[in-house]
Order: C-alpha cells, then structure tokens, then sequence
C-alpha cells in the first residue's frame, strides 16, 4: 500500500517522553517532535531550563510540557512515565537522552564510578524504555530511541584535549557503547510487540559557548571531522522524526551515527 510521504513523518496524536529534553541536544529533538504533531513532555531535573524552553515553544504554538524530575532514580523516574500515560491516556515515543554521570581520568576511575556511569546511563535507559514499553503495548506499539554516542563506537584522539580540557571519560564511553547494544537486545526482544528500538550515536555537537570560549578546542574538534566542522543540534531533529515515525516503520535495532564523517576515516 502506498503511503504519502507527509504522512509517513507526521507524528499528530502521538505522545513522546524525553528525558534530558531541555539541554542541548535534547530541546532540539524536543522541538522536532513537536513540529512533526506530537504532544511532548520534557523529563529533566533542570525546572528552569523545562521553563524557558516550554515557553518558547508556545510561542511557536507546539503542544510541549514538561516534569521536573531526577530520571537517575528508579522510582521517580516510572512513576513519571506513567502519569504521562495516565494524564494522556497514551505513550507512543521515548527519547533517552538524559545523562550526568562522572568524568574521571583514566588514572584516578574508581569503582565507584563505574557503578554511577553505568547507572545513570545505560541502566536509566533501560528502566525508562522498560516502563515506556508497558504502556506502548496498550496501544499496539511505539518507537523507543535511545541517544549513544560515537565515543561508544570509537575513542577520542587524545591531542585534541591535551593542553585544554580533560579528555572524554572512559565511563561516559563504556556506558555509550552498552547504550548501542542494549538497542539491539531490545529491539528483538520487544519486535513481536511491534516496539521498535534504534539508537542515535552523534558525534562532536559543541555546546554554544564552547567556539567562542575555546576556539583552538573547537578548531582541533573540527580537523578530524571529514567535513571539517562540528554538529548544530538542529541536525538532530530529522533523524529524530525519522525513527519516531512511521517512516522508518521497518527499522529497528539501528544505530544511525551522526558525525560528519568522524567514524569513518
């Protein structure tokens, strides 16, 4: 049966829930599905950075809330998402995108810190993803999209940050790389539940400020890119709209990589 493109990607009467939506890479996923239809609601720890953005985009007139909560903790974090479903009688889309775990160096990592990174990367991933799809099932499906990294693929040049800034973290890495796995463990496993599951693995997206306060960090970023540049967060949103939506209807278990090219030199 042929379907019509804009029909494809138009997300109206679905309800996605991001975690981490009010921060970088997050408000511009959020902002994309609300564009494509979907009511949002945003799941941060950060009230007024939920604030402003939701602010901003009822000015555009985008159907878009949001919840302060700790989504690092087990029960806050199921409890939220099944007041969304409950509030909205539905849950189609879950974008896990929230992450603060600890940065150490390779020399000074402790147990300790394994144990934080792998909590409140991976494992508030899957409870999220595990609670979403409860709810998915009721209304015979959805799409659970989980933000990796191209550090779980590849590691860091190490001359990029020396003399700068501390290196990526061996933690953040390690748990990225179980992020692109767990995908695929979830997506044949919930496939039968017509629940799909795909990961987006972006590669160097620099902060705002960060140009403009550490130029010769973004310059070293942008020479190892292919493109010779560094991600705007709005290359988010297409490949965002693409996977909660219909359009990507036989895709699951994927992990689209978004670098410019980095992980392919």
């Amino acid at each position: 049966m042929n379907q019509n493109i804009h029909d494809l990607f138009n997300l109206s009467g679905k309800v996605a829930v991001i975690t981490g939506g009010s921060g970088w890479l997050g408000s511009a996923m959020s902002q994309a599905l609300a564009e494509a239809g979907a009511h949002v609601v945003i799941l941060d720890i950060n009230n007024d950075a939920i604030t402003t953005l939701i602010d901003s985009f009822k000015k555009e007139k985008l159907s878009v809330t949001g919840m302060c909560i700790d989504v690092m903790q087990d029960k806050p974090l199921r409890a939220s998402i099944d007041k969304v479903a409950a509030d909205l009688d539905r849950l189609d889309i879950l974008i896990n995108c929230a992450y603060a775990g600890p940065i150490p160096l390779l020399d000074d990592v402790r147990f300790e810190d394994i144990d934080k990174g792998l909590h409140n990367g991976p494992g508030a991933y899957c409870i999220a993803a595990q609670q979403a799809a409860k709810h998915m099932r009721v209304v015979g499906g959805g799409s659970i999209i989980n933000i990796g990294s191209m550090y779980g693929m590849v590691t860091g040049y190490p001359d990029v940050y020396e003399g700068l800034t501390s290196p990526s973290s061996i933690v953040y890495q390690a748990g990225k790389a179980a992020i692109i796995h767990m995908t695929r463990y979830m997506a044949v496993y919930w496939a039968k539940d017509n629940i799909r599951v795909n990961c987006i693995s972006p590669g160097p997206f620099l902060q705002r400020d960060i140009p403009e306060r550490m130029p010769e960090f973004a310059r070293r970023i942008a020479e190892k890119v292919p493109m010779r540049r560094y991600g705007q967060s709005y290359e988010m949103k297409g490949v965002v709209v693409f996977l909660a939506s219909a359009a990507s209807s036989f895709m699951t278990g994927q992990n689209i990589v978004i670098d410019g090219g980095w992980t392919s030199w």
